[in-house]
C-alpha cells in the first residue's frame, strides 16, 4: 500500500462549473477507510472480516491519483519519466528501507526456527527489490508456513504499487505519441480493453488453494488501477451536470458498496475473482462523487480532519503495522487478544506513522519540492536502486547469520538432530541412481510423515549396507501409489513415484523391509484399499505398518522454544491424551485390523510412544521431537523406533 503524494492533483469545480485539477482532501479521508479497514482486520476488530478489501480500495486511489498526474503532466509538456521515478523513490523508499532495517533487527528476536527464518530469507531479499509479491506467490503451497510468521507479507501490496509505477507512465507515453499527443477516445478504448482482460484473468486465475497469481501478481490487479484511473476531469465535468441527489445517490452508492465488502466478505472466500468488484466499484463511485461535488455528504465527511489526518500517515501505518502485530503473535503463539492486537498492531504503529511523518517524509517532501534539488532525477533513482540492493544485501546476511545460529542453538539446546541423519542419495528428489535398486534394501513409502523418517533410518541401516530408498513425497498418500491408482495419465507430482515403486517390486529379490505411513485418514474404503496395497509386496519382504502420532495445536518445536524464551511454561504445547485417542482411535483400529491380516507385517502404535496415560508431549525434556505440529523432527524418530529396538528386525 505505497504512499501517494499528499499534495495529490485532484479535481475541483469553478465557479463556471468545469472542473479543475486541484487537491481535495476527501481522497485522504478515502485512504483512511483503507487503513482503518486493513488494521482493523488485522487485529480482528469483530464485524469487518472483510477489511482485507482495503487494499483494492487503496489501489483504486493510486490508479486514480498517478494515471491523472501523468496525463495532466503528458498534456502541459512537463512530465519527465525519470522524474516521475525520482519523485516516487523519495516519496516511497526511504521510510519503506527504515522499516526494513527495523524488522531485521527484530527478526532474531522472534522467529524461533530454521523454518521461519529460511522463509524470511526470501522476503528479505525481495521486499527492498519490490518483488516480493512473486516470492509470496512461488512459496504458496503445502509447505507454506502460517501468513502471521511473515513478518514481511504486507509488502506484497507495495510490490505491486511500485510495478505499476514502473509501468504506468511509460504504456501512458506510447498511447499519448501513438494519438497524437492528446488524450481522447483511443485511450479509453485501450484502457477498457485492458482492464476487461485484467478483470477476466483474475476471476479465471484466482484459486482457493495452493498458488494464487490473481491476488499476486500486478497483471491480475491491473484492472482496479485502471478503475480508478478511468474517473478524470471528463468524466468530472460530465458529472457535474447531473443533479445533485444523483450524485449524492452515486456516493452513497459507493460508501454501501465498501460496507458490503467489508462485512459481507471473509477471508475464506475466494479472492479477488469477482468478489473484488464490489470495492472497487465502491471506492470509483465515491471519487466520482467527491470529483464533481466535493460538497457531498460523502466527500465533506471524509473531508473531516482527523480522516483527513489519518490518511496522511497511513503509509507509515501500513508499513509498521504489520510486522509488530507479527512479532507478538508469533511470540504469544498466536493466541487472541484484541487488546494486545490493538495496542501493538495498531495504536503503537500509528505513533510510529506520525513520527515517521514528522521526521522522514515531511523532511524529505520539502526538500524534493525545492528548486534544484532533484534537477538530476536519473542519479536519484540510480541511488534510491543502490540503496535498495544494499538493503536487500543486509537483510540476506543478516537472516543467513540468524539461520545458522538458530541451527545450531536448537541442536544444542533441544536436541532436534536426535543421533543424525544420513542423505544416501536416494531419495525421491527426482532420478534415482542405479545402485539405489540394487542389492539388498529397504523402501519407505508415504507423504511427508514418511519422507521425515528417511534421514535416520538411513544412518541406522547404513552401518548394515543396507540402504534405504525413499519413494515419499509431501502429500502423496501410499495408497496414490496402489495398483489401481498407478494410471499413467495422473498429472500430480505424485506421479513421478510410480515408476521407481514398481521397479522395486519388480526385483528378482524382494525389498527387505517397507516401511508405510502417512496422515492417515478415516474414510470407508481405508481397510480395503490399505490390504490390497500391502497385497502388492512379497511374502518375504517385512512390513511395518506406522500408526498415526498425535498431533498438536501449535507447531511443536516453535511452541516450546517461544514458551522458555516468552510465557514461562510449555502448557499450550501438549494436548490430552483422552482428546488424541477420540480422533485416532477408530483408524488405529483399521490399521491393526489390516496389519494382523499378514504374516509379515507388524503394526506400530505411534500414540503410545509420545503419550502418558493422561498427556501427549512434544517434547521430553529439553529434547524436542515435533518439527512442527504434527511432523516428527529426527530425535523423535529416534523416539519412535527405540520404543521397539526389533521392529524391523
Amino acid at each position: 500500500m505505497a504512499a501517494i503524494e499528499q499534495q495529490s492533483l485532484l479535481v475541483d469545480p469553478s465557479a463556471d462549473g468545469s472542473v479543475q485539477l486541484k487537491y481535495q482532501p476527501f481522497v485522504d479521508g478515502l485512504r483512511a477507510v483503507s487503513i482503518l479497514a486493513v488494521v482493523g482486520f488485522h487485529v480482528r476488530i469483530p464485524g469487518i472480516p472483510g477489511g482485507f478489501v482495503g487494499v483494492d480500495i487503496f489501489f483504486v486511489i493510486s490508479g486514480f491519483l498517478i494515471i491523472n498526474q501523468i496525463k495532466s503532466g503528458l498534456a502541459s509538456g512537463r512530465f519527465s519519466v525519470w522524474t516521475f521515478y525520482a519523485q516516487r523513490a523519495l516519496r516511497i523508499v526511504p521510510p519503506y528501507l527504515i522499516m526494513l532495517f527495523a524488522t531485521y533487527a527484530l527478526a532474531p528476536i522472534f522467529l524461533p526456527s530454521t523454518t521461519t527464518a529460511w522463509d524470511f530469507l526470501s522476503s528479505a531479499i525481495t521486499a527492498p527489490l519490490m518483488v516480493s509479491n512473486v516470492a509470496f506467490l512461488f512459496s504458496q503451497g503445502y509447505f507454506d508456513i502460517e501468513a502471521i510468521e511473515k513478518a514481511l507479507l504486507h509488502t506484497w501490496t507495495l510490490a505491486v504499487e511500485e510495478q505499476f509505477y514502473l509501468v504506468a507512465p511509460i504504456l501512458l507515453l506510447l498511447v499519448f505519441r501513438l494519438n497524437n499527443r492528446r488524450f481522447g477516445g483511443l485511450v479509453f478504448i485501450i484502457g477498457a480493453v485492458l482492464a476487461a482482460l485484467a478483470l477476466l484473468g483474475a476471476i479465471i486465475e484466482t484459486t482457493a488453494s495452493g498458488r494464487n497469481p490473481a491476488f499476486y501478481l500486478p497483471v491480475w490487479r491491473a484492472w482496479e488501477f485502471l478503475a480508478g484511473g478511468f474517473v478524470g476531469v471528463q468524466l468530472a465535468s460530465a458529472s457535474r451536470q447531473l443533479p445533485r441527489a444523483v450524485l449524492e445517490c452515486i456516493g452513497l452508492g459507493g460508501v454501501c458498496c465498501v460496507v458490503a465488502a467489508l462485512v459481507g466478505l471473509k477471508s475464506t472466500d475466494p479472492y479477488p475473482s469477482d468478489y473484488a468488484i464490489l470495492p472497487v466499484v465502491g471506492a470509483t463511485a465515491i471519487i466520482v462523487c467527491g470529483m464533481a461535488r466535493p460538497e457531498s455528504l460523502v466527500a465533506r465527511f471524509l473531508s473531516l480532519r482527523w480522516m483527513v489526518a489519518i490518511g496522511l500517515v497511513s503509509y507509515g501505518w501500513y508499513l509498521w503495522h504489520w510486522p509488530l502485530l507479527s512479532f507478538l503473535r508469533i511470540s504469544r503463539l498466536d493466541e487472541p487478544s484484541i487488546t494486545l492486537d490493538t495496542v501493538v498492531g495498531g495504536l503503537i504503529p500509528l505513533g510510529l506513522a506520525c513520527l515517521s511523518y514528522r521526521f522522514v517524509e515531511r523532511p524529505i517532501t520539502r526538500w524534493r519540492r525545492a528548486p534544484g534539488n532533484v534537477e538530476h532525477p536519473v542519479r536519484v533513482v540510480l541511488a534510491v536502486t543502490v540503496a535498495s540492493l544494499a538493503t536487500g544485501a543486509i537483510g540476506a546476511l543478516s537472516v543467513l547469520a540468524h539461520y545458522s545460529s538458530t541451527k545450531s542453538f536448537l541442536a544444542s539446546r533441544y536436541g532436534i538432530e536426535g543421533r543424525g541423519t544420513l542423505d544416501n542419495g536416494c531419495e525421491s528428489k527426482g532420478s534415482f541412481a542405479d545402485k539405489c535398486f540394487e542389492g539388498p534394501l529397504g523402501v519407505i513409502i508415504g507423504d511427508s510423515h514418511a519422507t521425515v523418517l528417511v534421514g535416520t533410518l538411513a544412518e541406522r541401516f547404513s552401518a548394515l549396507g543396507l540402504p534405504i530408498v525413499s519413494v515419499a513425497r509431501g502429500a502423496c498418500h501410499p495408497l496414490l501409489l496402489a495398483k489401481s491408482q498407478r494410471a499413467p495419465e495422473r498429472r500430480d507430482d505424485c506421479v513421478r513415484l510410480i515408476a521407481p515403486f514398481e521397479r522395486l517390486l519388480a526385483r528378482p529379490d524382494p525389498v527387505a523391509f517397507a516401511v508405510i505411513t502417512a496422515f492417515w485418514n478415516n474414510d470407508d474404503q481405508l481397510s480395503a484399499r490399505l490390504s490390497a496395497f500391502m497385497s502388492e509386496f512379497s511374502p518375504r519382504t517385512k512390513i511395518l505398518l506406522i500408526g498415526p502420532v498425535p498431533t498438536f495445536p501449535n507447531s511443536s518445536l516453535e511452541c516450546v522454544v517461544l514458551s522458555d524464551r516468552f510465557l514461562g511454561n510449555r502448557d499450550r504445547c501438549v494436548r490430552p491424551r483422552s482428546e488424541v485417542d477420540d480422533t485416532a482411535a477408530p483408524i488405529i483400529r483399521i490399521l491393526e485390523s489390516v496389519a494382523g491380516q499378514f504374516s509379515n507385517a507388524r503394526y506400530l502404535d505411534a500414540i503410545d510412544v509420545f503419550c502418558d496415560r493422561n498427556t501427549c508431549r512434544p517434547f521430553d525434556g529439553d529434547v524436542v521431537l515435533y518439527s512442527d505440529s504434527h511432523h516428527l523432527s529426527p530425535a523423535g524418530v529416534d523416539r519412535l523406533f527405540d520404543s521397539d529396538e526389533a521392529v524391523l528386525q
